[in-house]
């Protein structure tokens, strides 16, 4: 008898301690509205593109300000601060988006066969480049003019409309690991 009632307790634990944690995963942080919106270049939807959100003023009541999302294949995104699409703070932000890609540098293949041979090791490096996919401008909050205000409510219809030329010209990137790409 008392294996049973102790059975049943800890399924009881078990159950409240589960409802607890998948009741509450959207309400992590309060506050926050939905943002969705969709990236165009030029009038056609743009895919992969990361959209960053950063506050204008830093609020330290606030556990994170910035927010980010990626676009899907029709370009649409729902901007997210601590759990995928759960929205932003109202407030004013500064917006960029940013669509690059890495060329170059090591394989897979030639990372693990170095590690097998200590002799590699002095091998040099192939140069790693970093290609835009987007205007520059979309990249830098300076020259972005993408900023927005968010309204309590949220805003479901964001259009970011960029336009422009893409300079797919590849960047070298500094050197040493973990580095960021090297603009001019």
């Amino acid at each position: 008898m008392k294996k049973l009632a102790l059975a049943l307790v800890a399924a009881l634990c078990c159950s409240l301690v589960g409802a607890g944690l998948v009741g509450c995963s959207k309400a992590r942080i309060k506050g926050l509205v939905p943002v969705e919106g969709v990236v165009t270049l030029n009038g056609e939807p743009v895919s992969g593109a990361t959209v960053m959100f950063a506050p204008k003023k830093h609020d330290p009541s606030r556990p994170k300000g910035s927010a980010q999302a990626v676009t899907d294949a029709s370009g649409k995104f729902k901007m997210s601060t601590l759990d995928p699409g759960d929205g932003v703070f109202p407030g004013d932000y500064y917006v960029t988006v940013t669509k690059d890609r890495v060329e170059g540098g090591l394989s897979l293949e030639e990372v693990k066969r170095r590690r097998e041979n200590p002799d590699a090791a002095d091998e040099p490096e192939p140069e790693q480049t970093l290609v835009r996919e987007l205007p520059d401008q979309y990249a830098d909050i300076n020259s972005s003019g993408l900023d927005q205000t968010i309204p309590a409510e949220g805003n479901k219809n964001l259009e970011l409309a960029l336009e422009g030329e893409v300079d797919a010209t590849p960047r070298p990137m500094n050197s040493g690991r973990g580095a960021g790409p090297g603009m001019r």
